[in-house]
């Protein structure tokens, strides 16, 4: 039997890595000089990020108490967390510099107005050991959403999971619908008592605040999109499969607005293989909208967490900005985040950029951005008069990110599953772009391609030695495995599983049952799980806590 190694993998998108990034710097020293007041805005934040955790000279000091200010960790990250995080970071990338960049950043506290915390930030950047400064607006920003005019309704028709988009059809035909993977939301709020979404574990990870219906149509569109139950009515998610959808709301009790700490909230509930979507815009360096991380604190939090292994998948905004403008030259400056940005496409087979869709070389790839069918508003059916049982059609950045993030989930999900090991953003990016359906060339200004599932699945299955005609499917989750290992895929009547031991001993053979293998009593360790039906035997390595 042909052993499975991720090495080839590994080295193929490593390879394509290094010539994507050849024009993006790695790292930015400093970014001193950028600050400046965000139009039309009545509220910001000013943070401060130093050169190290405590490193604040005498002249800091008096300089705060000359504006009656104070310093505030900027980031609420947990110890154990961060503890944990360095330690992923230096396993991914060698180095944890971008988790301790978050643990040396302050919110400067002060009773001043805007232009006297621009003054502020001014004068803290003229010391050495300030890194760089920022100003975040302290006032809500609406997540990129529903683009008008509305859709023409076509009730029952989810084209984007069909061959005319990004034919997520096909992997559910071949059992994967993102088994095992772990979904965080960033935005406002959402239904959770729809009817597809009231038995799925869907949870908030904070207290909203706001709830009002436009918060609650949009929350429930993106997680519908994802995660809308598989049964025998409404639509379905992309990656109905996942082990869990958790919402972390831009405004909420124990916050207000601030959406630095929301998604240190997100990190502190995240791990390696976990993927945080970006349902947020801001004002980008034109004015309109753009991605969360143009913002520098934000950019800090996104580079620490795909450092560790999480995916971020991020809406480009729906401001029509052109990234390639030399005003993005500051932004660009700090050179990759690792994050995966997404523009917003046409419903057609010419994935061309809708206006809207804020471009540039670094956004990475386009989902739908226009018709998607989905659960929690009224424009296309209402069953009975009931919002819980209400589908529309959804628009926008807002709809794109969900679409792609499910592709990433459900890749990732079967790569975890023949490897033990899980891509990373950058890995991922890549896979999607090499393997994805180009962009039309009708509207100028790159969203990047379509996610391809067929063409992405094979990519993994060549590059692992997997041959994709004779193949047969089987996702083993969770992994590691504390009690029951749950089995999903082309499964015929007979099914036999044997077990072994880190010394190659059998340990365990049985037909299976019930799709579940009971793993409680096994001591800690790796496992070797073979998978016998049809005279064809497949392997899995399966991890024991």
């Amino acid at each position: 039997m042909k052993s499975i190694t991720l090495n080839p993998l590994k080295k193929y998108l490593t390879l394509l890595l290094l010539f994507a990034l050849v024009s993006i710097p790695a790292n930015a020293q400093s970014r001193k000089g950028n600050l400046k007041l965000l139009p039309n805005n009545s509220s910001q934040r000013l943070y401060v990020t130093f050169m190290g955790e405590n490193n604040h000279p005498e002249g800091i000091t008096a300089l705060l108490d000359e504006y009656n200010a104070s310093l505030k960790k900027a980031y609420p990250l947990l110890p154990e967390k961060a503890d944990e995080l360095s330690q992923l970071a230096i396993k991914n990338t060698g180095s944890d510099e971008s988790v301790k960049r978050l643990m040396a950043t302050y919110e400067v506290k002060a009773p001043i107005s805007n232009e006297q915390l621009l003054e502020l930030g001014n004068k803290l950047e003229k010391f050495e050991v300030v890194n760089y400064c920022a100003l975040i607006t302290a006032s809500p920003v609406k997540a990129p959403s529903d683009i008008p005019p509305a859709t023409p309704l076509f009730i029952e028709q989810q084209s984007y999971i069909t061959d005319f988009g990004v034919n997520m059809t096909y992997a559910w035909g071949i059992g994967l619908s993102g088994e095992g993977i772990r979904l965080r939301d960033i935005e406002y709020s959402f239904n959770p008592h729809h009817e597809e979404l009231n038995e799925k574990n869907v949870s908030y990870g904070l207290i909203p605040y706001i709830f009002d219906d436009d918060d609650l149509s949009h929350g429930t569109g993106v997680i519908g999109i994802m995660y809308a139950d598989n049964g025998d009515y409404g639509v379905t998610g992309l990656s109905y499969g996942a082990e869990e959808v958790i919402l972390f709301p831009e405004v909420s009790l124990q916050y207000e607005y601030d959406v630095l700490s929301t998604i240190t909230e997100s990190l502190n509930s995240s791990t390696e293989g976990d993927i945080i979507l970006y349902e947020l815009q801001t004002y980008g360096a034109l004015g309109d909208f753009g991605p969360g991380e143009y913002d520098s604190p934000i950019w800090d939090l996104t580079k620490a967490a795909t450092d560790a292994g999480i995916l971020i998948i991020a809406a480009a905004g729906n401001g029509g900005e052109n990234m390639d403008d030399p005003a993005y030259l500051p932004y660009m400056a700090r050179g990759d985040s690792g994050a995966i940005i997404v523009g917003a496409g046409s419903d057609d087979e010419f994935h061309n950029r809708l206006y809207f869709s804020t471009y540039g070389q670094r956004v990475d790839v386009q989902g739908w951005g226009w018709g998607v069918l989905t659960i929690g508003n009224n424009t296309a059916a209402v069953i009975n008069e009931d919002m819980n049982q209400s589908y529309g059609w959804f628009n926008g950045t807002s709809a794109a990110t969900p679409i792609v993030a499910s592709c990433a989930a459900v890749l990732q999900s079967y790569y975890h599953s023949l490897t033990g090991d899980y891509l990373s953003c950058v890995e991922m990016r890549q896979l999607l772009k090499v393997t994805g359906t180009p962009q039309g060339t009708e509207l100028a200004g790159n969203i990047g391609p379509l996610p391809n599932m067929p063409e992405a699945i094979a990519a993994i299955d060549t590059m692992l030695g997997i041959d994709s005609v004779e193949k047969e499917t089987f996702i083993t989750y969770p992994n590691p495995v504390i009690d029951k290992l749950y089995f999903t895929g082309n499964f015929y009547d007979e099914v036999n599983i044997t077990v072994y031991n880190m010394l190659g001993q059998k340990i365990y053979n049985a037909p299976l049952e019930n799709k579940t293998l009971d793993m409680s009593n096994y001591t800690q360790g790796v496992y070797n799980i073979q998978i016998t039906q049809n005279g064809k035997t497949y392997s899995r390595k399966i991890i024991k806590r």
